[in-house]
C-alpha cells in the first residue's frame, strides 16, 4: 500500500465499533461501544499489557498489571467542565465503565511504575482501539496536545466538530434544564432506605472478587433496589450500578449476597444471590442504596487493620 493510501486509511477511516455486547453490569442506562464512531489514528498499538478495572474522576483509569494497581491518566485529551447531570458527563462515565474487564495496552515511557499519563489501547475482537481517539471522535473530550504530538488526534476532533457531536453541539446548552435541586441530590435531605441496609463488604485478591451483603429489614423482596458505586470525588455521581431483579420473598433478618467480579467466566464457587461484573476499590470508597420509592442511603466502606476487615458506616 503506498504512502498516500496509508495516510488516507490511517487518518480518516471512520468505523463503527463492533464489540461484544456482553453486559458488564445490570445498569439500565449503559452506553454501548458499538454505537460509537471511531477515527483511527496514524499510529500502531503498543505498550504493556494490563486489565482495566475502574476509573477515577473521568480522566484516570485504574489498571491491573499482575497484582499491582496503577492509575493511568489519559494522555493528550481534556474534558470540559460539566455539570453532575450533563448527558455528556453521564456518557463518559458509562463508556469508561464499559471498559472494565477489558485487556489493554498502556503506552508510556515508563517501564515499571505505570502511574501517570499514557495512551490507552483497548483490545477488542475487531482490533485494538485508542481510547483517547474514541472519546474525541464522539465529542466527549477535546485534544489537549499539539498537532505535532506523537499521536495526532486532530482528525478525530475535526470529525466530531463537523458533525456537532457531544461538546461541539451548539444547541446542547438548551437541553440542560434539570438542576440538582430538582433531583434532590442533597444527601441530608433524602430519606433513608428503610427496608434494607448494607451489612458487610468483603474484597478479595486485590479486587478480583468481592461481596456486598445486604440485610433485609422487613418482609418482602428486593426487586428494583439499586446498589451503586459512588464517585470518590463527587458523591452525587454514581460510577456504576446494579438493579436487583429478584422476586424472591424474604423475611426480616435475611441476607442477600451480591458477588462482585471482574470476569463472569471466572466466578468463584461461593454462595451468592446475584453477580455484578464490576470493580470495587480495595482501598475503600462509597456505596449507595436506592429504593424504587426514591429513598437513598449512602455508605462508606474502609479497611480496618484493627479488625482485619472492612467497616461499613452509614452517612445519612
Amino acid at each position: 500500500m503506498n504512502t498516500a493510501r496509508k495516510r488516507l486509511f490511517g487518518l480518516f477511516a471512520i468505523i463503527l465499533l463492533i464489540l461484544s455486547t456482553t453486559t458488564l453490569c445490570a445498569a439500565s442506562e449503559e452506553i454501548r461501544l458499538e454505537e460509537l464512531a471511531y477515527v483511527s489514528p496514524q499510529a500502531s498499538p503498543t505498550g504493556q499489557e494490563v486489565t482495566v478495572v475502574g476509573s477515577e474522576s473521568g480522566s484516570v483509569l485504574l489498571v491491573l498489571k499482575g497484582k499491582s494497581l496503577y492509575r493511568v491518566k489519559l494522555k493528550g485529551i481534556a474534558f470540559p467542565p460539566l455539570g453532575n447531570y450533563d448527558p455528556i458527563r453521564l456518557s463518559i462515565s458509562r463508556l469508561l465503565r464499559n471498559t472494565i474487564g477489558k485487556e489493554a495496552l498502556i503506552e508510556t515511557e515508563k517501564t515499571n511504575n505505570l502511574d501517570g499519563p499514557a495512551y490507552v489501547w483497548l483490545k477488542t475482537e475487531e482490533g485494538t482501539l485508542l481510547l483517547q481517539s474514541l472519546l474525541v471522535s464522539n465529542g466527549f473530550a477535546s485534544m489537549a496536545g499539539k498537532e505535532d504530538e506523537y499521536i495526532d488526534l486532530a482528525p478525530a476532533q475535526a470529525f466530531a466538530k463537523d458533525r456537532e457531536l457531544g461538546i461541539w453541539d451548539e444547541n446542547r446548552d438548551k437541553l440542560l434544564t434539570v438542576s440538582t435541586e430538582t433531583l434532590g441530590i442533597n444527601v441530608s435531605g433524602i430519606e433513608r432506605v428503610d427496608g434494607v441496609q448494607i451489612e458487610d463488604v468483603r474484597i478479595l485478591d486485590n479486587g478480583d472478587f468481592g461481596f456486598v451483603t445486604l440485610l433485609v429489614k422487613r418482609d418482602g423482596n428486593l426487586n428494583g433496589v439499586i446498589l451503586s458505586i459512588v464517585s470518590s470525588t463527587d458523591r452525587a455521581r454514581d460510577e456504576d450500578s446494579i438493579t436487583i431483579s429478584s422476586q424472591r420473598d424474604m423475611k426480616a433478618g435475611d441476607s442477600f449476597v451480591i458477588l462482585i467480579a471482574l470476569d463472569r467466566a471466572q466466578t468463584p464457587s461461593f454462595n451468592f444471590d446475584e453477580v455484578w461484573i464490576t470493580y470495587l476499590d480495595p482501598r475503600g470508597g462509597f456505596l449507595r442504596l436506592s429504593s424504587p420509592d426514591g429513598k437513598q442511603s449512602l455508605y462508606e466502606y474502609q479497611y480496618s487493620r484493627k479488625v482485619s476487615s472492612y467497616v461499613v458506616t452509614p452517612l445519612n
